[in-house]
């Protein structure tokens, strides 16, 4: 325990003392729901305004873009102690699983052959109240492992990959110089932060060399240094004064972030960040229930679990490659969905026959199922859609101001997308534009590795709740309530417990490039070698005209630790700390200093 002395102001070079400035090489990656990637640029390239280079060789067979899918293949051993070994990642992983289940040779070892995908997705689990401290994900044929494992092997065979293709970039004098940037979504809560970056650090990068990104926030910055003939193409979108709100809409989330250009070209945020669990998956799964509820009888769904796993990716790739070239205009000409053998032949013994009037029909001459598209654009986008336009409609609400959404993502991409969210915002925000730049799906990993270069380009944040410390003060009978009351005999003083020291109120303009208060705490005894600093996060707004808000008041939850070694210095007067958040960001971290000789203490902050 501990209480508050006094208010002091921090250095402006203190922000990001914790990440190394001006890297020689930074180096992106994206993990997302159903597609993840990377991408580096030198700091000379970043300089002359070069480009930003991709990587788009995943394995033979893959198609030659910027990101591949987000699977993971791992093999694990009879001891279970021991870690999986990475198999193949992306694409090649799931022809290589899809080969070793359906081959002889594989027969008496296959069952240690472990298949991953949407893992990601499972992270979101820890967005709620009450989340366990371990999250599982299940493998295609049920086998559960811990989410951390699985990210981590993730992000490893990706680094791996880099560093395989870069041979330069692997040397010690290069790596201490590298920057790595992992994106993530807006929406994650501070703990789903903390667990990726966990993981990162787990491969082997530094605490210096990592920084986390917001994915919309990664997304602005690559407008913001766009071209000037596409910047106005999208509506003047790098003139000071400009707000936008960006769209980042994927496989699995659609996440919010509305911006100010600034005259100098960096951002002001203007809300809270936002967003919703939508994305091209849901049509995804919409199609699945639909076509497994065109059958009579509940056998189909058997069937497709008992069939090999090629022709359910071969199902699934056709599906999805056919979805997004679906447009508005297009004609009422049928969708061909290949189907497994198994239930190709139950339906030709006529023991499994679709119902009448099934918006999924089976042809005989090729074998196929078939739907139109008119069908999936009308019917099995409309979930998503809405949901979507809903989530943008309550910012531009909120936010009159806001003349322009930008549009990114793979799930962007979809013209049905674009046009049903222009469709539906002009009819009450009629003044506002829908643009969508010339590649959605590199948007974030562009901007996220500009962002490396330049991490203060955001100058002013919004923060997402009212972030507090647990303290002990002295009593005052005017305001305290007499339950808080207890005797503190070493200083032979009376205390109020349970206080909300707040550092930042939910909703505040947290201005980065501003000196802002800190706050000094002492030891809770004249020996303590550590200060133990509870964190408290709340959706209210804290104190209002000089009431308290106390840590065990309704809505008020502990989120994390704070540990800082203090000076070793006897006397009291003289080991007090000065500690500040830095809120608002991509990721809650403190900085902790010694108050008399201004040197910077040892500080860990882990959350609950």
């Amino acid at each position: 325990m501990c209480w508050r002395t006094s208010a002091v102001f921090p250095r402006r070079d203190l922000l990001f003392t914790k990440v190394i400035r001006e890297p020689d090489l930074v180096v992106a990656i994206d993990v997302g729901s159903t597609h993840s990637g990377y991408a580096c640029q030198w700091r000379e390239d970043f300089i002359k305004k070069g480009n930003v280079e991709f990587n788009t060789k995943w394995g033979e067979g893959a198609p030659q873009i910027h990101k591949t899918s987000t699977l993971l293949l791992l093999k694990y051993e009879n001891d279970t102690t021991k870690l999986p070994s990475i198999v193949a990642f992306g694409h090649t992983a799931e022809r290589q699983y899809a080969n070793i289940q359906s081959d002889e040779d594989y027969e008496q070892e296959k069952h240690y052959y472990k298949l991953f995908k949407k893992f990601k997705m499972r992270l979101y689990t820890l967005n709620k109240d009450n989340y366990s401290s371990s999250i599982q994900t299940e493998s295609v044929d049920g086998f559960q492992e811990d989410i951390s494992t699985v990210m981590f092997l993730f992000i490893k065979a990706l680094k791996d990959d880099f560093l395989n293709k870069n041979a330069t970039c692997a040397t010690e004098s290069v790596l201490t110089k590298t920057l790595w940037v992992v994106t993530v979504p807006a929406l994650w809560t501070e703990k789903t932060r903390m667990l990726m970056r966990a993981a990162a650090e787990m491969t082997g990068i530094g605490e210096h060399n990592l920084l986390l990104a917001s994915e919309p926030e990664c997304a602005a910055v690559y407008y913001i240094n766009l071209p000037q003939k596409l910047q106005i193409a999208l509506g003047n979108i790098g003139e000071p004064g400009t707000k936008f709100l960006t769209a980042d809409i994927g496989g699995g989330t659609g996440d919010l972030s509305a911006v100010e250009v600034q005259s100098d070209g960096t951002f002001k945020e203007l809300c809270n960040v936002s967003g919703e669990r939508v994305g091209g998956e849901q049509v995804n799964e919409a199609f699945y229930l639909e076509m497994y509820d065109s059958f009579k009888g509940g056998k189909v769904r058997q069937l497709f679990s008992e069939a090999e796993y090629y022709e359910i990716m071969k199902l699934e790739e056709e599906f999805e490659n056919c979805k997004l070239t679906i447009r508005p205009d297009t004609s009422d000409e049928k969708i061909k969905i290949p189907i497994p053998n198994l239930v190709r032949e139950k339906i030709k013994e006529k023991e499994l026959e679709l119902k009448n009037n099934a918006p999924i029909t089976y042809n005989i001459k090729t074998q196929t199922l078939e739907v139109k598209r008119r069908y999936v654009r009308e019917k099995l986008f409309e979930v998503p859609c809405s949901l979507i336009h809903n989530t943008i409609s309550t910012v531009l609400k909120e936010h009159a101001e806001i003349k322009i959404v930008v549009l990114v993502g793979g799930f962007a991409e979809s013209s049905i997308v674009q046009e049903n969210l222009r469709s539906k915002l002009k009819e009450k925000f009629a003044e506002v534009k829908v643009v969508v730049p010339t590649s959605p799906f590199r948007a974030v990993l562009t901007g996220a590795v500009i962002f490396g270069h330049n991490p203060l380009i955001f100058t002013s944040r919004i923060s997402r709740a009212t972030y507090g410390i647990a303290v002990n003060e002295l009593f005052d009978e005017t305001k305290h309530n007499q339950s808080k009351k207890w005797f503190d005999e070493e200083d032979n003083v009376h205390r109020c417990k349970d206080v909300l020291s707040i550092h930042v109120k939910k909703g505040e303009a947290v201005a980065l490039n501003e000196a802002l208060n800190k706050k000094t705490y002492l030891p809770w005894s004249k020996s303590s070698k550590v200060i133990h600093l509870q964190v408290y996060e709340t959706s209210d707004s804290g104190p209002v005209n000089g009431s308290v808000m106390y840590t065990t008041d309704h809505g008020c939850k502990k989120i994390a630790e704070i540990s800082v070694d203090v000076p070793t210095a006897e006397e009291s007067s003289k080991r007090d700390v000065s500690v500040r958040m830095i809120y608002g960001g991509t990721q809650l971290s403190v900085i902790a200093v010694c108050a008399h000789t201004g040197k910077e203490c040892r500080a860990v902050i882990r959350f609950d």
